[in-house]
């Protein structure tokens, strides 16, 4: 099969790509909304076999762009989240992977695709269109505050509006406050990702979820790759790789 990857991760598509080549062609990996527009508005559906979809990438949901593809693709959603799953998955013919995606469950969903009829030409679309309905209406509800053990009998309460980054380092996750002060967290770091409103956080790194409104400014480093400044630790190397710039830079711009 031919088939797109829609993933913002660098490793995560790499991944991919290993697990499927030698029995598939890879046409394209695509980052952003944005690049899934550019993508279909320069090749036609005959392209495409099947995608392969994150669900949360750095400008929105992928759904907002699925939904436009101009034909019935099937679509696999990968996502290391299942609140999405949770919430809607279940109403639609839609099928999803959560990673760490094993191989055997990827061939097998390929293995569905293929065996599949996809006859009519709305299904996916229009499923779609559905899911993404389905999300807005539920409203999700994103982390407002971090509730954070102090001393011995104490507890201090940090609004996400307070919070410059989180980061993880020798294991520790740590959230770094507007004004530079470090407090540990009890949660992974994909844990507290998948709870911050994306149009306000993201994860640009391995190590690093940065909240828009604490960039102090961007700087260009070796190799095409990029520093992050934070305002509040304005020292501290942040470093986004090549092939994420991009999508930063439109996350800070939107």
């Amino acid at each position: 099969m031919r088939i797109l990857i829609i993933e913002d991760e660098q490793s995560n598509a790499d991944r991919l790509k290993r697990m499927l080549e030698g029995e598939h062609e890879i046409v394209g990996v695509c980052a952003s909304n944005a690049e899934v527009k550019a993508f279909f508005a320069n090749s036609t559906h005959n392209d495409v076999d099947l995608i392969l979809s994150d669900i949360q990438l750095g400008d929105g949901l992928s759904f907002e762009s699925l939904r436009t593809i101009p034909e019935a693709i099937p679509v696999i959603f990968t996502t290391a989240y299942d609140q999405y799953a949770v919430q809607a998955f279940r109403f639609n013919s839609l099928d999803y992977l959560l990673k760490p995606i094993d191989a055997d469950e990827l061939h097998a969903a390929l293995e569905k695709v293929s065996s599949s009829k996809y006859q009519d030409s709305s299904s996916t679309t229009d499923a779609i269109a559905q899911l993404l309905e389905s999300v807005k209406s539920q409203s999700i509800r994103y982390r407002e505050r971090f509730l954070i053990p102090h001393r011995s009998d104490e507890y201090l309460i940090i609004p996400v509006s307070e919070v410059s980054h989180i980061t993880i380092r020798d294991g520790v996750v740590r959230l770094c406050t507007l004004q530079g002060k470090y407090h540990t967290l009890n949660m992974t770091l994909e844990e507290v990702e998948s709870q911050l409103d994306p149009q306000r956080f993201m994860r640009v790194n391995r190590q690093y979820i940065i909240s828009a409104i604490a960039v102090q400014k961007l700087s260009t480093y070796f190799l095409g790759k990029m520093r992050i400044h934070m305002t509040a630790v304005p020292n501290e190397e942040i470093i986004v790789s090549k092939d994420k710039v991009a999508t930063v830079k439109r996350w800070l711009d939107s």
